[in-house]
């Protein structure tokens, strides 16, 4: 028999993709590591569709709380207006939500995407630990905000953007134009200051989304500031799913699906796999260039574009396959890819180091520009397509034709270290995520606190 969990933990996430997969992912860890601990994700209608029928944990429930926009005029269609949205009408059904709980929460894990959740807590005296789903480089730009004004930096002034910002704790040097590109609007930027700032002084503890020893000196220099536990829980959800693909033929080689049974006739190594995300994606003259130079460039591609696949499909001259959709972990971790063309988003970029697999960078909007800095820069895991990240700045055909020949000719120099940069970095995640590495030891302390202070308050 499974003892009836006392404690209740309830979750919060943005409501996207990039927020609520690596909150998913945490609950379920946390779920995973104690059966004491019932989780409740709160999801708006919208969401629960999409993932309500998903496996997960008896430990885990879904609470519903209606879409804060029309689904016709969504995230995708208006997503600054959608954001705004979440800020300002999601309060109010989460609080009546949290009433309406038979097992009152004993903490409250709330995305600080969505800081009104702390504001409800602390009325509520339960604490709070705050997710922060995407880099801890991100987030300790955000919650610094104040030094760019200082400095004369913030990107929505007239800035040279390739004046190097180099007085953030912890960070290594970065251009402006390598910032989040969400801090060039004054407003959007002091909200997110404000949202930061919060998590960082209203929690009982803060969460990031990442691998400590990747990005060990931002954590180190939040760790210096912070009055509480700040824990490194990081995508390990996804590094067992590439373990059990690696460790499992029938996943990633058998499997009767057209894109991995074309990956199974393919060379190793020759195929670059281009994904552009799910949200948000790139212009149509944009895409154009890219088909035009990847067929251009004579090397094999799996391409994943949402709508008019059959046209672009014709274009391809049959060294492509173009796709609606598919699973990105299984492509990376086949033997056949190569490369990765990415947007970079966090979780997309989080796949790609556990994979091992060296990227070209294409980022579109907000936290998508410093990981391709990160990338390129810091883990030299990756080259750039392009430098600024204006939309009328096209990457030309020729150009991307000329980058991954270079890219894929796997005898370079360059591109064997390259190679070799992205087997380091995922050996780093392998040491990580072991027995007895770093994040095990985050997950068993967040969750002996969590039971400790549920026994300490409500027994």
């Amino acid at each position: 028999m499974q003892p009836i969990p006392s404690c209740n933990v309830v979750a919060m996430p943005y409501p996207g993709r990039g927020h609520i997969n690596p909150m998913m992912n945490l609950c379920k860890l946390v779920a995973g590591n104690s059966s004491s601990i019932l989780i409740t994700v709160v999801l708006t209608e919208e969401w629960l569709g999409l993932i309500g029928s998903e496996t997960k944990p008896d430990n885990i429930r879904f609470a519903t709380i209606p879409n804060v926009i029309p689904s016709e005029h969504g995230r995708g269609v208006d997503p600054r207006g959608f954001a705004m949205a979440v800020w300002s009408k999601m309060e109010e059904p989460f609080e009546r939500l949290l009433s309406e709980l038979q097992l009152s929460p004993t903490l409250v894990i709330a995305d600080v995407f969505v800081p009104w959740v702390a504001d409800v807590a602390c009325r509520r005296n339960i604490p709070v630990a705050s997710f922060w789903p995407m880099s801890a480089l991100i987030f300790s730009v955000f919650y610094h905000f104040d030094l760019l004004v200082q400095h004369g930096h913030h990107p929505a002034n007239s800035v040279n953007g390739d004046e190097i910002v180099d007085y953030i704790p912890g960070l290594s040097p970065i251009r402006v134009l390598d910032l989040p590109t969400i801090v060039r609007s004054r407003e959007d930027s002091e909200r997110f200051l404000k949202a930061t700032s919060q998590a960082f002084h209203k929690s009982r503890y803060l969460l990031l989304n990442s691998v400590y020893e990747l990005e060990a000196e931002v954590i180190d220099a939040l760790k210096a500031n912070a009055p509480y536990p700040i824990y490194t829980i990081g995508p390990a959800a996804t590094y067992l799913k590439v373990k059990d693909i690696y460790s499992t033929t029938s996943n990633a080689i058998n499997a009767d699906i057209n894109y991995l049974k074309w990956l199974n006739i393919q060379p190793p190594n020759s195929v670059l796999f281009i994904s552009l995300g799910s949200f948000l994606s790139v212009s149509n003259s944009q895409m154009d260039e890219i088909v035009a130079g990847l067929c251009i460039s004579g090397a094999s591609f799996l391409l994943v574009v949402h709508g008019e696949t059959p046209k672009l499909e014709e274009s391809c001259g049959g060294k492509g396959l173009v796709v609606p959709w598919c699973d990105q972990l299984s492509v990376l971790c086949h033997p056949s890819v190569g490369g990765f063309l990415s947007h970079c988003g966090w979780n997309s970029t989080n796949e790609a180091i556990l994979a091992g697999v060296p990227l070209l960078t294409f980022p579109i909007l907000m936290d998508q520009v410093p990981n391709a800095k990160m990338i390129v820069e810091d883990w030299k895991i990756g080259w750039r397509v392009k430098r600024e990240f204006e939309e009328e700045n096209l990457a030309k055909r020729d150009e991307i034709a000329l980058l991954v020949q270079r890219f894929m000719n796997l005898e370079s120099r360059e591109r064997k270290q390259l190679t070799e940069k992205a087997k380091n970095n995922q050996q780093v995640c392998d040491r990580e995520f072991a027995d007895g590495g770093s994040f095990r030891e985050n997950l068993d302390a967040f969750t002996n606190s969590i039971l400790q202070y549920h026994n300490e308050n409500h027994c």
